[in-house]
């Protein structure tokens, strides 16, 4: 019989370039490609999980390694050798995963790194990334310049930096608004938290550690660690949580201040849970629409007042907000800035060594036609001259003003402007504030109040609603030890964060005329009670009524010259 190359000529040579039988599929080629299929599947929904659990953009690092890694399995697939292919995943992919796992390691703790000498000898003993002789972080802090700060790698300094976590972690947790450090030669840490406007102490800390907790806080915040007499001030963030959606997140302010006593470290926590609106401070459903008529007013003053502590600064933010900022051009003047607000051009006031006072700093803003501006403080009869001046050209204008009451409020700006005709011109209303601590519902106790008291202050008398306040050390349930159990919501205060309570005063036409007219504030008073104007303990007692807080708490805030150390001592 012919051979082939006879019958087809050539055809023999291609036949024996074929692969021998058996040839066509490689075991191992097929297994190594799953093999790295698997590898960028898994080092992908790492990378994607990582990258929220260090609180990075997802984005860019998921689909660089996740597109890079799918591009380059497709040209291995295609590509005419098989080595060609495999070297192209390895590079690019590698190259990927390389960069991100770098770009981490600059974000994370010495015990959480990856691909490195100390990470090698974490595998060798057996140890997690997660402990390996540091401790992990309780709490994520980004410092002044946005970067996680190194855990110390001497056992002295690493037991410091983890006191400084715990403290962080402890304060974030108890909802401290405040923190106050006092470091004093040879003795324990001194620390105070403010929650929900009380003092509360805490647990000092070892004397020994107390220096290096001030250096490390120093250091996060910015600040020079060595310089102990001169004032500073610095920030940094920090958050809790497991890296989900129940995170609490915190900027903090951070001020320190020496003396031959010793230091004092004080940082002032702000979450986002200060930034609120109108409907969000404590206003009554009754009070919301009166302020509101404020706000629509096209022109005119409204003051904003409250002891010291009371929200006031809140309480203009939430008004500023109910403005449309898109539409409006709104400039605010501040002492100090304590929360960004968007759209807004807020103004920190900068009295440049003495030549300018805050009065001409806000003429001077005013002259640039804002459709509304703020003033968080008159602290001056200047400024409140140019507050009214503006009011009566047809601005809108907000400002704030430290006073016992709404009443107390219009005498001062009267008496600092000099001129009751002035001081009315432009006024559309006034309010006054104070911060009440909520009763927590979790470990609150009920009981029927007097009905005299309910008939005294105006309440109805008919509905049978108990009144509510914090358990008494006698009500408190105990374990099998003896040991009481304390509140897991509130860790044992009785309260659970704040409310706003509000007096209103709105000027219309007949009490403007009066003011005007020099007419005695008594008088005013009257008629404004004519017209239905509750005070400020009338509308706290309300809150009572409606089971947001406890009457001992109405006290607290409402009653003249009591301390709020002793109203914590009667709640």
């Amino acid at each position: 019989m012919p051979s082939v190359d006879v019958i087809f000529p050539g055809v023999g040579l291609l036949l024996a370039e074929l692969p021998q039988e058996g040839g066509y599929f490689s075991p191992v080629r097929i297994i190594l490609f799953l093999a790295c299929v698997a590898i960028w599947a898994h080092s992908s929904a790492w990378v994607q999980k990582d990258t929220v659990r260090i609180r990075v953009p997802a984005g860019t690092w998921t689909w660089m390694v996740f597109g890079g890694g799918a591009a380059c399995l497709a040209l291995w697939l295609v590509a005419p050798v098989y080595w060609i292919g495999l070297g192209v995943y390895v590079a690019v992919f590698g190259s990927a995963i390389l960069v991100y796992v770098f770009f981490r390691n600059g974000r994370v703790s010495p015990a959480e790194t990856m691909l490195t000498p100390a990470h090698l000898q974490r595998m060798l003993r057996g140890k997690s990334t997660a402990s390996a002789g540091f401790s992990k972080d309780k709490v994520h802090i980004k410092d002044a310049d946005g970067k996680t700060p190194p855990w110390p790698t001497d056992a002295e300094h690493h037991g410091a930096f983890a006191a400084l976590q715990d403290l962080l972690f402890d304060a974030i947790w108890r909802r401290a608004s405040d923190v106050r450090i006092d470091l004093a030669p040879q003795q324990p840490l001194k620390i105070v938290y403010r929650v929900d406007g009380v003092d509360r102490l805490r647990e000092p800390l070892d004397g020994e550690v107390g220096p290096l907790v001030f250096h490390y806080f120093k250091k996060v915040a910015g600040m020079n660690p060595e310089e102990r007499r001169r004032p500073q001030n610095g920030h940094f963030k920090a958050t809790i949580g497991a890296g989900g959606k129940g995170d609490k997140s915190v900027d903090v302010e951070a001020k320190t201040s020496g003396s031959t006593a010793g230091e004092r470290f004080v940082l002032k926590i702000v979450s986002e849970e200060g930034k609120f609106r109108i409907a969000d401070i404590g206003l009554t459903d009754k009070q919301v629409p009166v302020v509101r008529g404020m706000v629509a007013a096209p022109r005119g003053v409204v003051l904003v007042s409250g002891s010291k502590g009371s929200g006031i600064t809140s309480s203009l933010y939430a008004l500023l907000r109910e403005h449309d900022a898109f539409l409006q051009n709104i400039h605010t003047l501040e002492i100090s800035r304590d929360i960004d607000v968007e759209n807004i051009t807020q103004h920190v006031y900068d009295n440049q060594d003495g030549t300018i006072t805050y009065g001409k700093r806000l003429r001077s803003i005013l002259r640039t036609e804002p459709d509304v501006c703020m003033a968080s403080d008159i602290p001056d009869a200047e400024t409140a001259k140019v507050v009214a001046e503006a009011g009566k050209a047809g601005k809108k204008i907000y400002a704030g003003l430290v006073a016992r009451d709404t009443f107390s409020a219009l005498q001062k700006y009267i008496q600092a402007i000099e001129n009751p005709a002035a001081a009315a011109a432009g006024l559309v209303g006034i309010t006054s504030q104070r911060l009440l601590r909520v009763v927590c519902e979790n470990c609150r106790k009920g009981y029927m109040p007097d009905p005299q008291i309910l008939k005294k202050a105006n309440l109805p008398t008919g509905e049978n609603r108990p009144f509510y306040r914090p358990p008494n050390p006698e009500d408190m349930e105990t374990d099998k030890h003896g040991h009481p159990i304390v509140c897991p919501v509130c860790q044992g205060a009785g309260y659970l964060g704040r409310t706003g309570v509000f007096e209103l005063l709105v000027i219309d036409d007949v009490l403007r005329s009066m003011i005007a007219q020099g007419t005695p504030l008594a008088t005013v008073k009257a008629q404004a009670r004519k017209q239905g104007m509750l005070l400020l303990q009338e509308v706290a007692l309300h809150k009572v009524f409606e089971g947001a807080t406890s009457i001992a708490e109405v006290l607290r805030v409402t009653k003249e010259g009591q301390s709020a150390k002793a109203g914590a001592r009667a709640s």
